[in-house]
């Protein structure tokens, strides 16, 4: 039996894109174009009682992402458990 298992587990970010100039700085005012900007991406893995777990990967591959929705400390966008 898992202690912790996890599907499909998704974060993504919206960010303003900004345009240049006074102009383009007046018309994000009024109406901003959002983009979405995709953190985590379709983790899954099981943790099993008694194992040790080692989470590794290169800088900005979302470790800290998927650690803090973990904890629940932010909300991913979409996760089945």
């Amino acid at each position: 039996m898992s202690l912790i298992e996890v599907k499909d587990l998704v974060k993504t970010y919206k960010i303003i894109e900004k345009e240049d100039g006074l102009f383009g700085y007046f018309k994000n005012l009024v109406k901003p174009k959002y983009s979405e900007i995709m953190a985590v991406k379709g983790v899954n893995f099981n943790i099993e009682e008694g194992e040790l777990v080692g989470y590794i990967g290169e800088n900005g591959a979302g470790k800290s992402t998927t650690i803090k929705m973990l904890t629940r400390t932010i909300n991913p966008n979409f996760w089945k458990c």
